[in-house]
Parts: structure tokens; C-alpha cells; sequence
């Protein structure tokens, strides 16, 4: 759900027919984009939140838009609304502000799509400033270091769901990444790690490949789950 220049009252209509949309494609969850204000953006999600009750989990990326007050303002209506995370709420260079963010809100912190290699990781991790961290592959250079990111998430105990956007190549790898990757975090009824699609048509994705990935009719038809590319 992609922000526009167009009203609140708009974005809202639109975000949640959206929404209701994507639920019924059998998909679990959805990913609403905030930025055109504190306020506007609380109004937002709380319209999202009230249409996808009981049926989804829904999560708010704001694409580093916020200062840390305000994305404290944000967060704490986020925690009441029940969003399962809260995205790139400021820089990602902000370390300091994404451990306060952290330290003084429910609702999961999640980041880490625009680091580039092993050691900008180990930095984040140990700062202690993501309840998710989200490594893309692509960004990282290839599957060995994300690998080794995978690793070094794991040994401080952070969950990760890989960011994924791009071709259908992209796609089918990240397909294969997260089926070698641990459940969240284990135990007896584990969160099952989620691939991140986007529903809109993309020709690199949709149109790239002789023998298309079909995801969204196969989660449609297999009660939101997809299976990976072989071949």
C-alpha cells in the first residue's frame, strides 16, 4: 500500500480497500507505507488496523521519515492498534534512536534493509536497536553474506524476514533463502519466517520468466504459502 499525492481522506478509502484486497488474495498479512505527517499517518493506520481486525496482522514502514520524537508518537498508536512491526521508523544510521525506539515501545522495531556488508550489521545488532532485523540480499552482494548476516542475527537472539523486492530471480532466491531459515524464534508453535511480496504488477517479475513464480495464485490456493522454485 503505496502512498500518493492525494488526500488523507483518499489515501484512507484507498488503503483500505487495499487492505481487504490483499486478505482475500490469502495472504496473512499486509505492509501499509506512512510519511505524509505524525497525525495524517495515525489516521492512517488506525483505518487499516479496524479493516484488517481478526482476519490479518498488518505492518507500517515509514521509510526513515520520522524524527525520533515523532516516530515515538507514532509507535505508541501503533502499539494500541496492535501492528506487528514498526519499519525503518528513523535513519538507520540513527543508532542511538533506534535503541531509545526500542527500549520505549511494544511494537516491533524492524530494519536493516540498506546495510551493506557483515560488519554495518554486526554494528546494529550490537547496538540492540531491532526486534527484526530484515537483510536484502541483493543489497548484501549474494547469498554467502547474507548467510553470514543470518548468522550473526541468530547469535544475538534477533529474528530475521528477509526484505524482498525485485525481479523474479531476486524472488526465487529469496524463496530458497528462507527455506533454509530458522523458525521465529522456535518452540513449540514457532512463526514461520514470511516472504515479503509485493502485489502489484512488475514486469521484471511478472514478466521475466517463461514459466512465471504464480505467487499470488498459489497462495491463494494453498492457504498462504508458496513453494520454492526449482529448476
Amino acid at each position: 500500500m503505496m502512498l500518493k499525492r492525494e488526500s488523507l481522506e483518499d489515501h484512507i478509502s484507498r488503503f483500505c480497500d487495499e487492505a481487504a484486497m490483499i486478505l482475500d488474495m490469502g495472504f496473512r498479512a499486509t505492509k501499509m507505507k506512512v510519511g505524509l505527517g505524525p497525525r495524517a499517518d495515525v489516521k492512517l493506520c488506525e483505518s487499516v488496523a479496524a479493516g484488517v481486525a481478526g482476519q490479518g496482522s498488518f505492518m507500517v514502514d515509514a521509510n526513515r521519515c520520522y524524527t525520533t520524537s515523532d516516530a515515538f508518537y507514532v509507535g505508541r498508536e501503533l502499539e494500541e492498534l496492535g501492528a506487528y512491526w514498526f519499519e525503518e521508523p528513523v535513519a538507520p544510521e540513527d543508532l542511538e534512536g533506534c535503541r531509545e525506539l526500542r527500549a520505549g515501545l511494544k511494537v516491533n522495531i524492524a530494519g536493516g534493509k540498506a546495510e551493506f556488508n557483515r560488519w554495518s550489521w554486526r554494528r546494529i545488532l550490537e547496538n540492540r536497536g531491532l526486534d527484526i532485523a530484515q537483510p536484502e540480499v541483493c543489497a548484501l552482494g549474494g547469498i554467502s553474506e547474507y548467510l553470514r548476516v543470518l548468522a550473526l542475527a541468530n547469535a544475538h537472539f534477533i529474528p530475521a524476514i528477509n526484505h524482498v523486492w525485485g525481479s523474479a530471480v531476486t524472488v526465487a532466491a529469496k524463496l530458497h533463502l528462507l527455506a533454509a531459515m530458522p523458525a521465529l524464534p522456535g518452540g513449540l508453535n514457532p512463526c514461520e519466517p514470511m516472504l515479503e511480496f509485493d502485489t502489484t504488477h512488475y514486469v521484471f517479475r511478472d514478466d521475466l520468466l517463461t514459466e512465471p513464480l504464480n505467487i499470488q495464485d498459489q497462495v491463494k490456493s494453498r492457504d498462504g504459502y508458496a513453494d520454492v522454485v526449482s529448476g
